[in-house]
């Protein structure tokens, strides 16, 4: 999509009094969104709409062609943007082809919620009415993968939820007045039949598409015939993530069901008539006797509170929050954490059971998928990771997260390249092996997971030696063509700064038990160190020396001074864009350049030597060299301990250059 399409883009047409009104349900009954390309000139553009008064239920940033690799600075921009130009509960969302990330205004109190998800699909379980928008706007969003895409546990309770008529949504359906969809879908909710059922009756009978029910249920709720159910996700997910108990009143606003105003009046209520006592009046029978919600909404609220608050705490809430949670909306799915079971528990369990499905897993940026068919798994997925790979991660590495099991579920996201060729007792039996040599291979680390490593200087010749030879993993397994290219492109990472467990991370090609064997092999053959030298202490060092001699040379002879001392040792060089000097005169590093160039930090901290050797000599020939060797003894003999480890001793007096 090129920058120029959304130049005047078209915004739906709100009334002056709908943009006032402060809608609490997820949209208003006209929603209006607005997507732009990120460009230079887009908060220019966002200023206008600011400065009109504008407000919005979306705002969709296109990052396609750009990722999620905006400044600090412009992050803080948006949010600042989204709090003028957004509804009360509106969404600005940032998207690209596998992900989204999305500041919402949902807080009462203004301020905004961050989410991530992991992939676009994702934020259309909290909103549904976003997704014709976004994929008619945004090229690359593929509307045919709408279904069971994104989070895991916002899907969950999303289709295991209970839509419950309001008084109004009851005298509306008894009119049959609204056009078919919304008829269709009004005349299905009961009070107790879940999202997914409802779907699937409307799928059956209407031929009507899920993802359009839900589109139309949100409709509903915007009109305030349902009670909300949209707004309710994304909250009940974090507490269940993050295992973080919450009452009855805090979820309902939440919910958008109270407002805070009206929590506080219900509160005091509840105080009057007796709080802590036995004549207590509790908030839910409260809510329901001011009219914000009715029996059946409080039974379904209790449920979730139950379910995804308390962790099975009860008494929380009264009487009404140690009940037993609905069975019936839990019938074709199941919920929990690994912990309670672990990895390979959980799959046996599965595949004894003979249950066909879906199986996801959530751990904080990652989502494992898996498909089974009468208890055999068929088709795997993390991230990148697929098929073979993937199971075994997950059950090699994976100690947290929490999952979901959908009967009869499928996934699009499930393709050829996921499948599972091996039965799943051979699996777990490798998994245990692998488990085996990834403890090994870490043990013989000085640090574990947070062990530093570097390539050594010649990397590259010696790499290419080792290639052209037949090669064994430390399993005694057989290092492949292929393998051969995946590790070379693994050392790139490997940059004396990233621990490993970063590079686990960021190298989602292979398998966490394929990459520590692929170091433990560069080990060996000597073409990895194990980095005994810290790149920041001898930097903190000179930034240390150059703050002491800057006192008798002043700021602007001192930044003089590190300058041509820096020109005069690195030139115009790629070592001289390594360092940086501010307008104050202080050094730092830019950390992303010596990523990017992939030298090892030991040549790095050489290249910090030199110049800095060659701005005391300039300094001697300006301040008298004893002064300057009195500062410099004093502050590298507070680091002795460190000056024994990596031996930036200190230096020699060089002639001055020149």
């Amino acid at each position: 999509m090129s920058s120029s399409q959304f130049d005047l883009p078209t915004v739906n047409t709100v009334s002056a009094a709908e943009n006032a009104a402060e809608d609490k349900n997820s949209f208003s009954p006209n929603p209006s969104f607005l997507t732009y390309s990120y460009r230079e000139t887009l908060f220019a553009e966002l200023e206008r709409l600011a400065e009109a008064g504008r407000t919005f239920d979306g705002l969709i940033i296109d990052l396609m062609q750009t990722g999620f690799s905006l400044p600090l600075e412009n992050i803080i921009k948006f949010s600042n943007f989204a709090k003028r130009l957004l509804r009360q509960q509106g969404v600005l969302l940032f998207v690209k082809a596998d992900g989204a990330l999305t500041l919402t205004k949902d807080d009462p109190g203004g301020g905004l919620t961050l989410n991530t998800y992991d992939s676009p699909f994702g934020i259309f379980a909290r909103y549904p009415m976003l997704a014709d928008y976004v994929c008619a706007t945004v090229a690359g969003i593929d509307r045919r993968k709408l279904r069971g895409g994104g989070s895991t546990l916002a899907n969950h309770i999303l289709y295991t939820s209970t839509p419950v008529l309001t008084d109004k949504g009851k005298r509306v359906k008894a009119q049959f007045t609204l056009p078919a969809p919304q008829s269709w879908v009004l005349a299905t909710i009961d009070d107790y039949s879940t999202v997914e059922s409802i779907a699937r009756t409307l799928e059956n009978k209407h031929h009507l598409p899920p993802d359009e029910a839900m589109r139309v249920l949100q409709e509903l709720e915007s009109q305030s015939l349902i009670f909300p159910i949209f707004g309710r996700i994304q909250f009940l997910a974090n507490c269940y993530h993050n295992r973080k108990p919450f009452r009855l009143g805090r979820y309902m606003v939440a919910a958008s069901i109270l407002t805070e105003q009206q929590l506080q009046e219900l509160l005091e209520r509840q105080e009057e008539e007796g709080w802590g006592k036995q004549q207590k009046t509790f908030l839910g029978l409260l809510a329901v006797r001011a009219g914000y919600i009715n029996t059946r909404e409080l039974e379904v609220l209790l449920d979730d509170q139950y379910l995804y608050g308390g962790y099975h705490k009860k008494g929380e809430e009264g009487p009404g929050s140690s009940r037993g949670v609905n069975i019936e909306t839990m019938r074709d799915s199941m919920i929990g954490t690994l912990g309670a079971i672990d990895t390979a528990g959980l799959l046996q369990s599965l595949a004894t059971a003979k249950k066909t499905g879906l199986l996801t897993v959530e751990n904080h940026d990652k989502g494992f998928v898996i498909a089974f068919a009468a208890g055999k798994p068929t088709h795997a997925r993390i991230n990148k990771l697929r098929g073979q790979d993937a199971l075994t991660e997950f059950l090699v590495s994976w100690t947290e997260g929490v999952f979901v099991f959908r009967d009869k579920m499928t996934s699009q996201e499930l393709d050829e390249h996921c499948v599972l060729k091996q039965p799943l007792d051979k699996v777990l039996l490798d998994s245990a092996l692998y488990q085996d040599l990834v403890s090994k291979i870490l043990s013989n680390l000085p640090n574990g997971r947070n062990s530093i490593l570097e390539r050594v200087w010649n990397f590259e010749t010696l790499w290419t030696k080792l290639a052209s030879r037949p090669l064994k993993f430390l399993d005694e397994s057989v290092v492949k063509e292929a393998d051969k290219a995946q590790m070379a492109e693994l050392a790139t990472m490997i940059d004396g700064l990233s621990t490993i467990d970063e590079v686990i991370k960021t190298f989602d090609k292979w398998p966490t038990h394929m990459i520590l064997k692929a170091v433990q092999l560069l080990l060996e053959h000597k073409l990895l160190n194990i980095q005994q030298a810290s790149l920041f202490r001898p930097l903190s060092i000179f930034q240390r020396i150059a703050a002491e001699l800057q006192k008798p040379l002043g700021r602007a002879e001192n930044r003089a001074m590190l300058e041509s001392s820096l020109h005069h040792v690195h030139g115009q060089s790629a070592s001289a864009a390594r360092f940086d000097i501010d307008q104050e005169g202080r050094v730092s590093l830019n950390l992303s350049e010596v990523k990017r160039a992939g030298i090892p930090v030991s040549s790095v901290i050489l290249e910090l030597r030199r110049w800095m050797e060659a701005y005391l000599a300039f300094c001697r020939r300006k301040l008298d060299p004893a002064d300057v060797d009195n500062i410099v003894a004093r502050i590298v003999n507070a680091e002795a301990v460190y000056t024994r480890t990596t031996q930036f001793d200190l230096p020699s007096q060089p002639q001055p250059p020149g």
